[in-house]
């Protein structure tokens, strides 16, 4: 019985938790600008910059028996997934490998390239990342060039349908995002700090009250002295 009344003592109040806080709130502070710090330091030191280049191609399939340019759009759209699918194929990223020579495999160029397509039009977006901006370029420049020439050449259904709309320029830079790093760093401190704060309160055995005391010895306290400061005399 004695336990279940101290248990029922123990309840932590709003005003409590506050309390809580605000004793602790040098250590949140510290905690939140610790941690924050080193957040900073992996986003603007330890991490590698990333830069992306990108371009388009399109899937275009001419009428046959046609001189006008007159095109097969519901074709075009049914061949979109396999020219996309085609662009980022081994027997392409390894020929792009060999090509460009910079001690890139064909798996390092598919860990970092991006091929990306829309139901609602007949453009591939081709991007790729690296820490080099002038890589970044390369690669993509050659990828597309090695997927068409392998089209054209080793897949009739898409020979001649996929058509390079734009040219690859120096990467720009894509990651990481400092700032969200810095943010995110602070906001994990302050949770830090927080739960430790709890977690020291946790394990705090002292009576804060009265009641806490009766409950647990079963005696009855007869006087409580009051808290107060002495200011010294100047």
């Amino acid at each position: 019985m004695n336990e279940q009344q101290l248990e029922s003592t123990q309840e932590i109040s709003l005003v409590d938790l506050f309390k809580i806080l605000r004793s602790n709130l040098i250590m949140i502070v510290l905690s939140t600008l610790l941690v924050g710090i080193i957040a900073a330091v992996y986003a603007f030191v330890i991490a590698d910059p990333q830069y992306k280049s990108n371009a388009y191609v399109m899937v275009q399939v001419q009428v046959d028996g046609t001189t006008t340019d007159s095109f097969d759009l519901v074709n075009a759209q049914r061949l979109l997934a396999t020219a996309a699918e085609l662009v980022s194929m081994p027997v392409v990223l390894e020929k792009v490998a060999q090509d460009l020579d910079l001690g890139l495999t064909a798996t390092d160029i598919k860990n970092n390239l991006t091929v990306s397509s829309s139901s609602t039009s007949y453009f591939i977006n081709i991007s790729y990342l690296s820490e080099d901006p002038a890589i970044s370029k390369a690669v993509v420049d050659e990828v597309i060039d090695e997927a068409i020439a392998f089209a054209d050449t080793n897949v009739a259904v898409l020979e001649d349908n996929i058509i390079r709309t734009s040219s690859a320029k120096n990467g720009v830079y894509d990651s990481p995002n400092k700032p969200l790093y810095v943010v995110i760093g602070l906001i994990l401190g302050g949770i830090v700090g927080v739960g430790i704060a709890f977690v020291k309160e946790m394990f705090n055995n002292t009576f804060r009250t009265k009641e806490q005391l009766e409950s647990l010895l079963g005696i009855q306290v007869l006087g409580v002295i009051p808290e107060f400061e002495v200011k010294e005399k100047r």
